[in-house]
């Protein structure tokens, strides 16, 4: 089920060119792995199974990892929700949440699957789930070098982000800061700038779509992701963490990844 939110208002290792041709939004590739059983128990997670429904935040407009596609949420980080809620035999219910609002609280839902890093988590923390990594990404008629490919490049990056940190630290000159990472990737489509920097899989679902544009991928402001746990719920932390450790060592987060392409 979909509800949404109410209230809506760097050090350079080697240089992977990923060849990626234009083909619609991210396909779907194996299906999904069956849902872990922690057997983890507490009276959080007996009210969620007695209410019959797991909530959960996300910003919806980060593909591939969540967004909507109609009126569905789909993507990696849903995927990974929808299995927890079925490791419960209940179902889950997604809250389109704007990031910024995700940081400030969790307003009713019991888990915030968002891309979110610890530290930006407004409560306990789960194990990783996934590494993300910065990826740039190129015109056309760019051809990037080895070492330093961002040195004296006009970039786009969103500002006050690990894209625009690292751009920094590349060397990159000018940086055009955007308010979404779309809009950075956009204008290398427009030609404004010969570069754009931003979360790897977002770089990667926009190339699927965009003709004649390349991708660089690298180990690039590595960052571990986790699931938010609503504070008053120990039992429920340990829940998801269990259950990410068991996808973990089943092979289901790398069925997770390559169902998105990740």
């Amino acid at each position: 089920m979909f509800r949404p939110a109410v209230g809506r208002p760097a050090a350079l290792a080697g240089l992977v060119a990923l060849g990626l041709a234009a083909c619609g939004p991210a396909a779907l590739g194996p299906p999904l792995p069956p849902p872990p059983h922690p057997g983890v128990l507490g009276p959080s997670v007996a009210a969620i199974v007695q209410t019959g429904v797991l909530r959960v935040a996300s910003d919806l407009s980060d593909p591939p990892l969540a967004f909507r596609e109609g009126a569905a949420p789909r993507g990696f980080e849903i995927d990974l929700a929808g299995l927890l809620a079925a490791s419960l035999g209940v179902r889950l219910e997604v809250q389109d949440t704007p990031r910024v609002l995700l940081r400030t609280g969790f307003s009713g839902a019991d888990l915030i699957v968002s891309a979110m890093r610890k530290e930006e988590v407004p409560g306990p923390a789960s194990e990783s789930y996934y590494t993300m990594s910065q990826g740039i990404l190129w015109g056309g008629n760019e051809a990037p070098v080895r070492d330093d490919p961002l040195r004296n490049v006009r970039v786009a990056a969103q500002g006050k982000s690990p894209a625009e940190t690292l751009a920094e630290q590349m060397g990159a000159g000018p940086i055009l800061t955007a308010y979404l990472p779309a809009a950075a990737l956009a204008a290398v489509s427009r030609g404004e700038v010969q570069a754009a920097v931003a979360d790897l899989p977002v770089i990667l679902d926009y190339a699927r779509t965009h003709r004649g544009l390349r991708v660089s991928a690298g180990p690039w402001a590595e960052v571990p992701l986790v699931v938010g746990v609503r504070p008053d719920g120990p039992d429920l932390l340990a829940f998801v963490s269990a259950a990410i450790r068991e996808l973990e060592h089943t092979g289901g987060l790398a069925q997770l990844r390559q169902r998105w392409h990740l």
